[in-house]
Parts: C-alpha cells; sequence; structure tokens
C-alpha cells in the first residue's frame, strides 16, 4: 500500500513506468518492471509518513532533546491538538524531503493525520530543532501556504556587466489545495541581459490549480550594479562619537543652567537676609 501522498504517487508511477516501456521498445524489448518501479516509488514515499508519540506532561523538554526527541504540537481546525514528541533524525530526514509546502502523514497512536509543518522553532545556538507546530489540515480545502523561491539559469547582465541578482522576496505567498502546493517556485534568470532588468510576480508560471496571494506588482528579484547594491546594503548608522559629543555638550548646558539657578538663589537669600537686619535696626 502506498503511503502518503497517494496522488502524486501515482503520477510518478505511471510517468515511470511509461518512460520505461518506451526505451525498452526502442530498443527491441519488451519488459515489464512495473512491480520494480512500485517498490522504489514506496520506498520513496515512506519519507513522508513520520512516527509520533504522545507527550508525558511530567517529562522536561530539555530531558526529551537529551534523549533524542524533538517536542512538538499538533493542532488544526475542528481537531483538538496534542502535544507529541518525534525522533529528530527521522524529522531532519523528513524535512529535507518534505520542506514546509509537502503534506505527509503524521502517525500518532496508529492514526494517520494529514500535516503540514507549520512553524520550526530553532535553538539559537545550536540551530537544531527546538520545537515544532504541525498544521493537521483537509486534504479537500484549500490552504494559503510559503513557497520559497528558487534562482535557475544564468543572468547575462551578470555575466557581461559588474552586476548582481538582488532578490526581493524569498517566498511567495499562494493559495491551493494542500496536494497541489508546489515545492518551490522557479524564477528564471535566463532573459535577464542589462541592469535594471527585474522579474516581478506577475511573470512567474504557476499551475492553474495555485493562486498567488501576493500583489502581482511585487518585485521578485532585480539586476542591480555592484556599487548599487553595496550602497543599499550599507546601514547609515550615527558614529558614537558624534552622539557622545552631543550628549556631553548638552549635560554640559543643563550643568551651567543649573549653577546659574544656584547662583540666583543664593543672591536672592541674601537680599532677604540683608532686609530683614535692617528692619530689625529701624525697630
Amino acid at each position: 500500500m502506498l503511503k502518503g501522498q497517494f496522488g502524486p504517487c501515482l503520477y510518478a508511477y505511471c510517468v515511470c513506468c511509461s518512460h520505461l516501456q518506451i526505451m525498452l521498445q526502442s530498443n527491441g524489448f519488451y519488459v515489464r518492471l512495473l512491480p520494480f518501479v512500485l517498490l522504489i516509488i514506496e520506498k520513496i514515499m515512506e519519507l513522508l509518513v513520520l512516527d509520533a508519540k504522545l507527550r508525558d506532561g511530567s517529562v522536561k523538554p530539555s530531558n526529551l532533546r537529551k534523549d533524542g526527541f524533538v517536542p512538538a504540537v499538533c493542532y488544526g481546525k475542528e481537531f483538538e491538538s496534542k502535544s507529541v514528541q518525534v525522533e529528530y533524525q527521522a524529522f531532519r530526514r523528513l524535512f529535507r524531503n518534505a520542506g514546509n509546502t509537502q503534506v505527509f502523514n503524521l502517525v500518532v497512536d496508529d492514526e494517520k493525520i494529514p500535516v503540514l509543518i507549520q512553524v520550526i522553532d530553532y535553538h539559537p545556538v545550536t540551530n537544531k530543532f527546538n520545537h515544532i507546530d504541525f498544521l493537521k489540515i483537509n486534504v479537500k480545502e484549500t490552504v494559503t501556504a510559503m513557497v520559497p523561491v528558487e534562482i535557475v539559469g544564468e543572468a547575462p547582465a551578470v555575466k557581461n556587466f559588474d552586476a548582481v541578482i538582488s532578490v526581493a522576496k524569498q517566498e511567495i505567498e499562494v493559495k491551493c489545495l494542500p496536494m497541489d502546493i508546489p515545492r518551490e517556485i522557479s524564477v528564471d534568470v535566463s532573459l535577464l541581459e542589462n541592469i535594471g532588468d527585474n522579474i516581478s510576480i506577475s511573470d512567474l508560471k504557476l499551475d492553474a490549480s495555485v493562486e498567488i496571494i501576493d500583489e502581482l506588482e511585487e518585485t521578485v528579484l532585480s539586476i542591480t550594479a555592484v556599487e548599487e547594491y553595496k550602497e543599499l546594503d550599507t546601514e547609515v548608522v550615527p558614529e558614537e562619537g558624534e552622539e557622545g559629543e552631543e550628549g556631553e555638550a548638552k549635560e554640559g548646558e543643563e550643568g551651567e543652567e543649573g549653577e546659574e539657578g544656584e547662583k540666583a538663589e543664593g543672591e536672592e537669600s541674601a537680599d532677604g537676609e540683608k532686609k530683614e537686619e535692617e528692619g530689625e535696626k529701624k525697630d
């Protein structure tokens, strides 16, 4: 029985079989290798199943991580959230193949739950998986997802001029059925011949079943001169010396104002005492 995404698996199965038959027929042979191809596809699709265990609330997450597990939670629409744990290495292998955009089955107590990876929390120092959020989805309802941009080809402008590819959007937000979410969106830069050339979202070619949520006028990437790119990449930060001098000057002014105020108060106090003495002498 095929596991994971049955639709893509069946499609891959048919394509592989078709190519194999054409190739073998062209050489004068006709060999049925369908069982062999099916076995290969089934092994590949096994990567899209992740076993999980319900988490014991009395065990600290730090202890789970020491034992080679990642604490996680699974939640979704009209679904009772579950606190689970998954094996670190098993999740790493699945994430390498599925990424954030591919549906897979999270198996909890023999229950297969179709999910997407919603959020991954990384350790700030080691960058290891710290916590995972799985989103339970309905394969018949559309969802929104952030799909990474993949640059393909070589831009003539980069090769012929002192220029670089400046990427404005690393991900594109799309809306479609979960099984139709593309793994990445390819952006071909081979037609960018001059500095200033760009590719906007409206130029992207996606399947009709995938709707782009982002504004079509938004620029995905552009060809920028190296010098201009450096200027855009440089942040203008005030020098500490200048701030210090301004601060000291301000403090000095405030100090002088304080001294003048104390001096004025002293003079007023002296005048008052002098008037009191004159009044006593008259009495």
